[in-house]
């Protein structure tokens, strides 16, 4: 990547990551004037949006009450407002009618809330064991009172009386997704989210990754010209439930590939060949391999089981994706998520790849 684009990058990542981006918040929206002023000035290209409005439960605060003291939690997107008082368990434990004590890790949030719900669980309590850090979930496809406390709280909260209370918003999202093309043809997508985590910065998750994409852009507006269209996609909503690309693929047409760029600026490059919802698209992955290979540059193929992101509504359209991503990536949505935390030498590998790919793809 050339030192001037490389500034650029980093003035864009910057500019994201300085402010948390939940949709429908101020600091989305100054994201979003960000995105559209970058389009118009600086590739000098039109651009479309889309708005879309989707019910969420968007967190406040969180407490946890404990003989008169009291602690600070994060509530889960789409925990419930309320309050419960029972013993904390661990989860592997007899939950029924006590308040589970939940580790990060293997499956999904939903999926465990959903379990410790049938068990009797009256709420549940999550912590990371691997970091300091309260993190940050989502159990919007499963009501629940769920919440996070750092590792040190968690563990003093075992087998403990105590009273969880949850403060969150009932709002309406006004999303909005920003796209843009280059080229003629049929499409090739690129895509990555711009929203955050309520409470965190996103830095690597995702602000990285649009300023990427928009340089990227920048990069290959005069000089690609290749059987296949180019579209932009910049989402919103992706941390409440892939709500932008879920709304995107209704109207979506002559559709091949479409290649997902999530949390790619930590020190462990990716491409994840299976997520949550199964394998990714066959084709699309051998052809980057082959051009990996090309290039004798090694960047692992792995398996992320959590892994869900906003190529999944186009892989249930038939959609052949590509995740480029980062696995594992300890920081996900924790407040070590933050700007300092960006590797820029992966990121200058990510752009050499992934640009030399597009202006390959055809022949590959």
């Amino acid at each position: 990547m050339r030192s001037e684009l490389l500034e650029e990058l980093k003035e864009l990542t910057y500019f994201f990551s300085t402010r948390t981006r939940v949709s429908s918040s101020e600091g989305i929206k100054e994201s979003q004037d960000k995105v559209r002023e970058f389009i118009k000035r600086k590739l000098k290209l039109p651009f479309i949006e889309e708005s879309f409005e989707v019910d969420k439960n968007i967190p406040i605060e969180a407490s946890i009450k404990l003989n008169g003291t009291q602690v600070k939690g994060y509530p889960f997107v789409g925990s419930l407002w309320g309050d419960r008082e029972a013993e904390v368990v661990r989860e592997d434990e007899d939950v029924n009618g006590k308040i589970a004590l939940v580790e990060v890790g293997g499956e999904r949030e939903g999926e465990k809330v959903k379990k410790l719900k049938e068990r009797g669980a009256v709420g549940a309590i999550f912590y990371l064991e691997e970091l300091e850090s309260p993190y940050i979930g989502n159990v919007s496809d499963e009501p629940y009172m769920a919440l996070s406390v750092d590792r040190e709280t968690a563990k003093a909260l075992l087998g403990k009386k105590v009273r969880i209370e949850s403060k969150v918003r009932k709002l309406r999202v006004k999303g909005k997704n920003i796209y843009f093309d280059i080229g003629k043809g049929p499409f090739l997508y690129i895509m990555a989210h711009l929203d955050s985590k309520p409470f965190v910065y996103g830095a690597l998750d995702n602000a990285v990754a649009v300023a990427f994409l928009l340089i990227l852009a920048k990069e290959l507006r005069d000089s690609y010209y290749f059987p296949f269209r180019l579209r932009f996609l910049v989402t919103d909503g992706e941390e409440l439930g892939l709500e932008g690309a879920k709304h995107h693929v209704k109207n979506l047409k002559h559709t091949y590939y479409a290649i997902n760029i999530d949390s790619i600026g930590w020190l462990n490059p990716a491409v994840i060949y299976k997520d949550s919802e199964g394998f990714n698209g066959e084709k699309i992955m051998e052809k980057f391999y082959k051009h990996l290979r090309d290039l004798k540059i090694d960047i692992p193929f792995r398996e992320g089981k959590r892994g869900r992101s906003d190529h999944i509504p186009f892989k249930q359209k038939g959609v052949e994706t590509l995740f480029l991503s980062s696995n594992p990536f300890t920081f996900r949505h924790t407040f070590y998520d933050n700007y300092e935390a960006i590797d820029w030498d992966v990121m200058d590998m990510w752009f050499d790849v992934l640009s030399s790919f597009l202006r390959r793809f055809h022949k590959l």
